[in-house]
């Protein structure tokens, strides 16, 4: 009878441990998935701070303006905002989809504010395309 009560004991306590366990990897990859989360809207939010900046510094350039050193640290301030969430992207996955789809974000935002005017709708068309494939291959990595 002693032996049945320490079986049932011991099987409850597994039991226990086993749950929590579970529970503990649960809690784990879900806290994951939503740094990923945050990191891939940083990423995009940025490109579109960025995208912003190349798009006023355009307009400045047709209109004869050469923009003085605030628009230019402004430019600088939402490159690095956009090269810093890239950053956090990288530390948050190894998918290699994913972070190719940044890296292009980056590339064609800051491709943007060279174009020459006569290729700006299509360095714009490419930047929002990169943005898209970005918001759509991360919606794959964390829903699928």
């Amino acid at each position: 009878m002693m032996w049945g009560a320490i079986i049932a004991a011991s099987a409850a306590l597994a039991g226990v441990l086993l749950q929590s366990l579970v529970g503990d990897r649960r809690t784990r990859v879900e806290r994951e998935r939503r740094e990923l989360a945050a990191a891939i809207q940083a990423v995009l939010e940025a490109a579109v701070q960025l995208r912003n900046k190349q798009y006023l510094k355009i307009a400045a350039r047709r209109e004869g303006q050469t923009g003085g050193p605030e628009q230019r640290r402004e430019r600088y301030d939402a490159r690095s905002a956009l090269t810093s969430a890239i950053d956090t992207i990288h530390l948050a996955t190894s998918n290699r989809q994913l972070l190719a789809a940044a890296q292009d974000v980056f590339d064609s935002a800051v491709a943007l504010g060279d174009a020459a005017d006569d290729d700006v709708e299509t360095a714009g068309l490419r930047a929002r395309e990169a943005h898209t494939v970005l918001r759509l291959a991360g919606n794959h990595v964390l829903y699928r």
